[in-house]
Protein backbone atom coordinates (compact mmCIF):
# COMPACT_ATOMS: atom_id res chain seq x y z
CA UNK A 1 0.00 0.00 0.00
CA UNK A 2 1.34 4.01 -1.10
CA UNK A 3 2.37 5.42 1.79
CA UNK A 4 0.36 8.89 2.00
CA UNK A 5 2.14 12.12 1.64
CA UNK A 6 3.42 14.05 4.69
CA UNK A 7 1.57 16.84 5.54
CA UNK A 8 2.55 20.07 7.36
CA UNK A 9 -0.18 22.67 8.55
CA UNK A 10 0.92 25.87 8.98
CA UNK A 11 -0.68 28.42 11.10
CA UNK A 12 -1.39 32.63 11.14
CA UNK A 13 -3.31 34.34 13.49
CA UNK A 14 -3.46 37.23 11.22
CA UNK A 15 -3.17 37.74 7.42
CA UNK A 16 0.80 37.33 7.28
CA UNK A 17 0.75 34.50 4.36
CA UNK A 18 2.36 37.29 1.95
CA UNK A 19 5.41 38.77 4.46
CA UNK A 20 6.69 35.60 5.51
CA UNK A 21 4.64 32.03 5.59
CA UNK A 22 4.68 32.16 1.74
CA UNK A 23 8.36 31.17 1.85
CA UNK A 24 8.09 28.77 4.69
CA UNK A 25 5.09 27.04 2.40
CA UNK A 26 7.44 26.77 -0.45
CA UNK A 27 10.08 25.15 1.43
CA UNK A 28 8.09 22.72 2.63
CA UNK A 29 6.43 21.97 -0.70
CA UNK A 30 10.33 21.69 -2.02
CA UNK A 31 10.68 18.78 0.43
CA UNK A 32 7.64 16.89 -0.50
CA UNK A 33 5.26 17.83 1.95
CA UNK A 34 1.08 18.95 0.75
CA UNK A 35 0.54 22.10 2.77
CA UNK A 36 -2.35 23.36 4.87
CA UNK A 37 -2.85 27.19 5.50
CA UNK A 38 -4.36 28.21 9.13
CA UNK A 39 -6.03 31.51 9.63
CA UNK A 40 -8.55 33.90 11.22
CA UNK A 41 -11.20 35.32 9.62
CA UNK A 42 -10.15 38.83 11.31
CA UNK A 43 -7.09 41.01 10.49
CA UNK A 44 -5.11 42.54 13.34
CA UNK A 45 -3.88 45.58 11.35
CA UNK A 46 -7.25 46.71 9.08
CA UNK A 47 -9.51 45.37 12.58
CA UNK A 48 -11.66 44.04 9.83
CA UNK A 49 -12.83 40.41 8.52
CA UNK A 50 -11.23 38.84 5.64
CA UNK A 51 -11.55 36.24 2.88
CA UNK A 52 -8.35 34.75 2.92
CA UNK A 53 -7.42 33.31 -1.01
CA UNK A 54 -4.30 31.26 -0.33
CA UNK A 55 -5.04 27.72 -1.39
CA UNK A 56 -5.52 25.25 0.76
CA UNK A 57 -6.55 27.66 3.52
CA UNK A 58 -8.78 27.10 6.33
CA UNK A 59 -10.05 30.05 8.20
CA UNK A 60 -11.54 30.34 12.10
CA UNK A 61 -14.19 32.30 12.94
CA UNK A 62 -13.05 34.57 16.15
CA UNK A 63 -13.97 37.52 18.14
CA UNK A 64 -13.38 41.00 16.70
CA UNK A 65 -11.51 43.38 18.59
CA UNK A 66 -11.08 47.45 18.24
CA UNK A 67 -8.28 48.12 20.73
CA UNK A 68 -4.38 46.21 20.85
CA UNK A 69 -4.95 46.47 24.19
CA UNK A 70 -8.32 45.08 25.24
CA UNK A 71 -9.63 42.25 26.91
CA UNK A 72 -11.37 41.73 23.38
CA UNK A 73 -7.93 40.96 21.25
CA UNK A 74 -6.68 38.08 24.23
CA UNK A 75 -9.68 36.66 23.82
CA UNK A 76 -10.05 36.71 19.84
CA UNK A 77 -6.36 35.13 20.19
CA UNK A 78 -7.01 32.33 22.55
CA UNK A 79 -10.13 31.43 20.50
CA UNK A 80 -7.97 31.03 17.20
CA UNK A 81 -5.24 29.48 19.34
CA UNK A 82 -7.49 26.96 21.12
CA UNK A 83 -9.60 26.39 17.76
CA UNK A 84 -6.32 25.52 15.47
CA UNK A 85 -4.73 22.78 17.65
CA UNK A 86 -8.22 21.09 18.13
CA UNK A 87 -8.78 20.82 14.11
CA UNK A 88 -4.92 19.55 14.43
CA UNK A 89 -6.13 16.54 17.22
CA UNK A 90 -8.49 15.30 14.31
CA UNK A 91 -5.07 14.47 12.49
CA UNK A 92 -2.12 15.35 13.37
CA UNK A 93 0.31 16.37 10.72
CA UNK A 94 4.00 15.86 10.49
CA UNK A 95 5.02 19.31 10.66
CA UNK A 96 3.48 22.30 12.06
CA UNK A 97 4.43 25.62 11.48
CA UNK A 98 3.36 28.46 14.18
CA UNK A 99 3.74 32.16 13.58
CA UNK A 100 4.09 34.01 16.60
CA UNK A 101 2.45 36.37 18.09
CA UNK A 102 -0.28 35.69 19.23
CA UNK A 103 1.93 34.23 22.24
CA UNK A 104 -1.48 31.76 22.81
CA UNK A 105 0.20 29.81 19.84
CA UNK A 106 3.38 28.92 21.62
CA UNK A 107 1.16 27.97 24.96
CA UNK A 108 -1.57 25.65 23.10
CA UNK A 109 1.53 24.77 20.38
CA UNK A 110 3.55 23.42 23.17
CA UNK A 111 0.50 21.17 24.83
CA UNK A 112 0.02 19.74 21.56
CA UNK A 113 3.86 18.85 21.40
CA UNK A 114 3.40 16.95 24.62
CA UNK A 115 0.40 14.99 23.36
CA UNK A 116 2.18 14.02 19.73
CA UNK A 117 6.08 14.46 20.41
CA UNK A 118 5.99 12.98 16.90
CA UNK A 119 4.87 16.16 14.93
CA UNK A 120 7.94 18.68 14.21
CA UNK A 121 6.93 21.95 16.04
CA UNK A 122 8.60 25.45 14.59
CA UNK A 123 8.00 28.20 15.72
CA UNK A 124 8.31 31.64 13.81
CA UNK A 125 8.75 34.90 15.82
CA UNK A 126 8.14 38.06 13.38
CA UNK A 127 7.36 40.21 16.08
CA UNK A 128 8.30 40.58 20.31
CA UNK A 129 5.27 41.00 21.97
CA UNK A 130 4.28 42.78 24.26
CA UNK A 131 7.94 44.03 23.96
CA UNK A 132 7.61 46.34 20.64
CA UNK A 133 4.52 48.21 22.24
CA UNK A 134 5.64 51.97 21.46
CA UNK A 135 5.38 53.40 24.58
CA UNK A 136 7.95 52.65 27.50
CA UNK A 137 6.09 54.49 30.07
CA UNK A 138 2.74 52.27 29.34
CA UNK A 139 4.93 49.27 29.29
CA UNK A 140 5.89 50.42 33.06
CA UNK A 141 2.71 50.74 34.18
CA UNK A 142 1.70 47.46 32.27
CA UNK A 143 4.67 45.42 33.47
CA UNK A 144 2.55 42.64 35.63
CA UNK A 145 -0.17 41.66 32.65
CA UNK A 146 2.92 42.46 30.10
CA UNK A 147 5.46 40.00 31.31
CA UNK A 148 2.22 37.42 31.54
CA UNK A 149 1.61 38.08 27.99
CA UNK A 150 5.22 37.52 27.24
CA UNK A 151 5.40 34.53 28.76
CA UNK A 152 3.34 32.85 26.96
CA UNK A 153 5.91 32.63 24.40
CA UNK A 154 9.23 32.63 26.29
CA UNK A 155 8.26 29.60 29.00
CA UNK A 156 7.28 27.10 25.82
CA UNK A 157 10.07 28.04 23.51
CA UNK A 158 11.81 25.37 24.66
CA UNK A 159 8.72 22.88 23.33
CA UNK A 160 9.50 23.81 19.94
CA UNK A 161 11.61 21.56 17.32
CA UNK A 162 13.16 24.91 16.28
CA UNK A 163 12.42 28.94 17.05
CA UNK A 164 12.92 30.76 13.94
CA UNK A 165 12.87 34.48 14.92
CA UNK A 166 13.32 37.20 11.97
CA UNK A 167 16.75 39.31 13.21
CA UNK A 168 19.40 38.33 15.14
CA UNK A 169 17.83 41.28 17.94
CA UNK A 170 15.08 38.94 18.63
CA UNK A 171 17.74 36.28 18.78
CA UNK A 172 19.94 38.05 21.62
CA UNK A 173 16.59 38.93 23.55
CA UNK A 174 15.75 35.39 23.24
CA UNK A 175 18.89 33.79 24.17
CA UNK A 176 18.78 32.01 20.92
CA UNK A 177 22.12 31.35 19.08
CA UNK A 178 21.87 34.05 16.06
CA UNK A 179 22.39 31.43 13.33
CA UNK A 180 18.84 30.63 14.11
CA UNK A 181 17.85 34.33 12.53
CA UNK A 182 15.96 34.13 8.88
CA UNK A 183 15.33 37.62 7.41
CA UNK A 184 12.57 38.59 5.66
CA UNK A 185 12.32 37.60 1.58
CA UNK A 186 11.70 39.60 -1.33
CA UNK A 187 12.11 38.83 -5.19
CA UNK A 188 12.43 41.43 -8.05
CA UNK A 189 10.01 42.07 -10.40
CA UNK A 190 10.64 40.98 -13.78
CA UNK A 191 11.54 43.15 -16.10
CA UNK A 192 12.35 45.92 -13.75
CA UNK A 193 14.61 48.93 -15.45
CA UNK A 194 16.80 50.26 -13.41
CA UNK A 195 16.53 54.33 -14.91
CA UNK A 196 17.72 56.08 -11.60
CA UNK A 197 16.79 59.69 -12.00
CA UNK A 198 18.29 61.83 -9.11
CA UNK A 199 18.88 65.60 -9.42
CA UNK A 200 21.93 67.46 -8.35
CA UNK A 201 20.12 70.40 -6.93
CA UNK A 202 17.31 69.03 -4.95
CA UNK A 203 16.46 65.91 -2.62
CA UNK A 204 13.69 63.48 -3.75
CA UNK A 205 12.70 60.77 -0.50
CA UNK A 206 10.66 57.94 0.15
CA UNK A 207 8.39 56.84 3.17
CA UNK A 208 7.32 53.85 2.02
CA UNK A 209 4.72 51.54 4.18
CA UNK A 210 1.98 51.95 6.96
CA UNK A 211 1.96 54.99 9.18
CA UNK A 212 0.84 54.14 12.35
CA UNK A 213 1.80 54.73 16.18
CA UNK A 214 5.01 53.57 15.97
CA UNK A 215 7.31 55.14 13.02
CA UNK A 216 9.06 58.11 14.29
CA UNK A 217 7.26 60.94 12.72
CA UNK A 218 9.22 63.98 14.69
CA UNK A 219 12.35 62.52 14.38
CA UNK A 220 11.28 62.28 10.13
CA UNK A 221 10.05 65.54 10.17
CA UNK A 222 13.23 67.17 12.01
CA UNK A 223 15.15 65.73 9.38
CA UNK A 224 13.09 66.64 6.69
CA UNK A 225 13.53 70.65 8.32
CA UNK A 226 17.22 70.39 8.39
CA UNK A 227 17.40 69.23 5.01
CA UNK A 228 14.86 72.12 3.37
CA UNK A 229 17.46 74.65 5.03
CA UNK A 230 20.19 73.11 2.55
CA UNK A 231 18.55 72.15 -0.53
CA UNK A 232 14.22 71.96 -2.02
CA UNK A 233 13.02 68.42 -1.20
CA UNK A 234 10.21 66.64 -1.91
CA UNK A 235 9.23 63.90 0.07
CA UNK A 236 7.37 61.05 -1.91
CA UNK A 237 4.74 58.76 0.50
CA UNK A 238 4.17 55.08 -0.51
CA UNK A 239 0.89 53.81 1.77
CA UNK A 240 -1.21 55.09 4.26
CA UNK A 241 -2.71 54.59 7.93
CA UNK A 242 -4.88 56.28 10.69
CA UNK A 243 -1.39 58.34 11.57
CA UNK A 244 -1.73 59.82 7.63
CA UNK A 245 -3.08 63.14 8.35
CA UNK A 246 -0.58 64.05 11.13
CA UNK A 247 2.25 62.46 9.10
CA UNK A 248 1.16 64.60 5.88
CA UNK A 249 0.83 68.16 7.75
CA UNK A 250 3.83 67.27 9.92
CA UNK A 251 6.37 66.94 6.44
CA UNK A 252 4.46 69.84 4.89
CA UNK A 253 5.47 72.25 8.36
CA UNK A 254 8.99 71.79 7.24
CA UNK A 255 8.84 73.80 4.00
CA UNK A 256 9.05 70.41 2.28
CA UNK A 257 6.99 69.78 -0.99
CA UNK A 258 5.16 66.34 -0.34
CA UNK A 259 3.51 63.89 -2.80
CA UNK A 260 0.94 61.56 -0.83
CA UNK A 261 0.80 58.41 -3.66
CA UNK A 262 -1.40 55.96 -1.36
CA UNK A 263 -1.00 52.43 -1.38
CA UNK A 264 0.17 51.38 -4.16
CA UNK A 265 0.90 47.51 -4.97
CA UNK A 266 1.95 47.57 -8.58
CA UNK A 267 5.64 46.85 -8.05
CA UNK A 268 6.55 48.49 -11.66
CA UNK A 269 4.97 52.26 -9.92
CA UNK A 270 6.70 51.94 -6.92
CA UNK A 271 9.96 50.86 -8.57
CA UNK A 272 9.38 54.64 -10.71
CA UNK A 273 8.70 56.59 -7.71
CA UNK A 274 12.01 54.97 -5.86
CA UNK A 275 14.34 55.61 -8.67
CA UNK A 276 14.00 59.12 -7.99
CA UNK A 277 14.99 59.17 -5.03
CA UNK A 278 18.29 58.78 -2.38
CA UNK A 279 16.52 57.66 0.46
CA UNK A 280 14.19 56.15 2.06
CA UNK A 281 13.28 56.79 5.85
CA UNK A 282 13.24 53.66 7.91
CA UNK A 283 12.76 55.65 11.38
CA UNK A 284 10.56 54.36 14.26
CA UNK A 285 10.45 54.96 17.78
CA UNK A 286 13.16 54.42 19.86
CA UNK A 287 11.04 52.36 22.06
CA UNK A 288 9.93 49.58 19.52
CA UNK A 289 11.93 46.48 19.81
CA UNK A 290 12.60 45.73 16.28
CA UNK A 291 16.20 45.05 14.07
CA UNK A 292 14.82 44.95 10.61
CA UNK A 293 11.64 46.47 9.27
CA UNK A 294 9.39 45.27 6.10
CA UNK A 295 9.98 48.35 4.40
CA UNK A 296 13.58 48.03 4.61
CA UNK A 297 13.38 44.76 2.60
CA UNK A 298 11.52 46.39 0.17
CA UNK A 299 13.33 49.42 -0.39
CA UNK A 300 16.29 47.12 -0.64
CA UNK A 301 14.20 45.13 -3.23
CA UNK A 302 14.09 48.58 -5.45
CA UNK A 303 17.82 49.44 -4.58
CA UNK A 304 17.24 52.44 -2.24
CA UNK A 305 19.36 53.04 0.31
CA UNK A 306 18.11 54.25 3.70
CA UNK A 307 17.81 56.69 6.47
CA UNK A 308 17.77 54.68 9.20
CA UNK A 309 17.31 54.59 12.81
CA UNK A 310 16.73 50.92 13.50
CA UNK A 311 19.44 49.20 16.19
CA UNK A 312 20.99 46.10 15.95
CA UNK A 313 20.90 43.80 12.33
CA UNK A 314 19.86 47.17 10.36
CA UNK A 315 22.73 49.56 11.76
CA UNK A 316 25.19 46.83 11.12
CA UNK A 317 24.60 45.85 7.85
CA UNK A 318 24.55 49.85 7.01
CA UNK A 319 27.66 50.69 8.77
CA UNK A 320 29.68 47.84 7.28
CA UNK A 321 27.96 47.59 4.35
CA UNK A 322 27.19 51.42 3.30
CA UNK A 323 24.13 50.98 1.96
CA UNK A 324 22.24 54.27 3.85
CA UNK A 325 23.10 56.73 6.51
CA UNK A 326 22.45 55.84 10.48
CA UNK A 327 21.32 59.01 11.70
CA UNK A 328 23.18 61.19 14.20
CA UNK A 329 24.26 65.05 14.98
CA UNK A 330 25.70 65.62 10.88
CA UNK A 331 22.94 63.25 9.20
CA UNK A 332 21.38 66.52 7.11
CA UNK A 333 24.57 67.97 6.05
CA UNK A 334 26.29 64.63 4.84
CA UNK A 335 23.09 63.43 3.08
CA UNK A 336 23.08 67.24 1.59
CA UNK A 337 26.51 67.45 0.71
CA UNK A 338 26.19 63.83 -1.33
CA UNK A 339 27.08 63.46 -5.35
CA UNK A 340 24.93 61.93 -7.85
CA UNK A 341 27.91 59.50 -8.14
CA UNK A 342 27.88 58.80 -4.26
CA UNK A 343 24.29 58.05 -4.15
CA UNK A 344 24.56 56.07 -7.25
CA UNK A 345 27.27 54.14 -5.69
CA UNK A 346 25.82 53.51 -2.52
CA UNK A 347 22.98 51.96 -4.90
CA UNK A 348 24.56 49.41 -6.19
CA UNK A 349 26.14 48.41 -2.74
CA UNK A 350 22.26 48.22 -1.85
CA UNK A 351 21.61 45.79 -4.95
CA UNK A 352 24.53 43.36 -3.59
CA UNK A 353 23.30 43.16 -0.06
CA UNK A 354 19.95 42.42 -0.95
CA UNK A 355 20.78 39.77 -3.46
CA UNK A 356 23.37 38.31 -1.22
CA UNK A 357 21.47 38.81 2.06
CA UNK A 358 17.51 38.76 1.15
CA UNK A 359 16.61 37.72 -2.33
CA UNK A 360 14.37 34.77 -1.95
CA UNK A 361 16.93 31.76 -3.14
CA UNK A 362 19.06 32.71 0.07
CA UNK A 363 16.36 32.76 2.30
CA UNK A 364 15.52 29.16 1.21
CA UNK A 365 19.08 28.49 1.58
CA UNK A 366 19.02 29.75 5.11
CA UNK A 367 15.73 27.46 6.10
CA UNK A 368 17.64 23.79 4.24
CA UNK A 369 20.06 24.86 6.68
CA UNK A 370 18.09 25.36 10.08
CA UNK A 371 15.55 22.58 9.15
CA UNK A 372 17.07 20.02 6.50
CA UNK A 373 17.68 17.33 10.03
CA UNK A 374 13.72 17.74 10.58
CA UNK A 375 12.25 17.92 7.80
Amino acid sequence: MQKSKKRAVIISCSDHYGHRLHVTDAYLKSKGYETSYYTSDFDHNTKRAYQCTVYGSRQFHVRPYRKNLSLDRILSHREFAQQAFKALEQDPPEVVVALLPPNYLAHYGARFKQRHPETILIFEIFDLWPETFPSKKMRHLLMLPFSIWAGLRDNNLQAADCVIPECKLFCRKLGLSEENAVYQSAQRTPGLVDEVQLQEDRLDLCYLGAINNIIDISSIANLTEKLVHMKPVTVHIIGDGENRPAFLQALENTGAQVEWHGSVFDEKEKHAIMSRCRFGFNLMKQDVCIGLTMKSVDYFCHGLPILNNIPADTAELVEKQHIGVNIGEGTAAYVAGMTIKECLQMRVNVRRVFDNTFDLPVILGRYDLLLRDLV
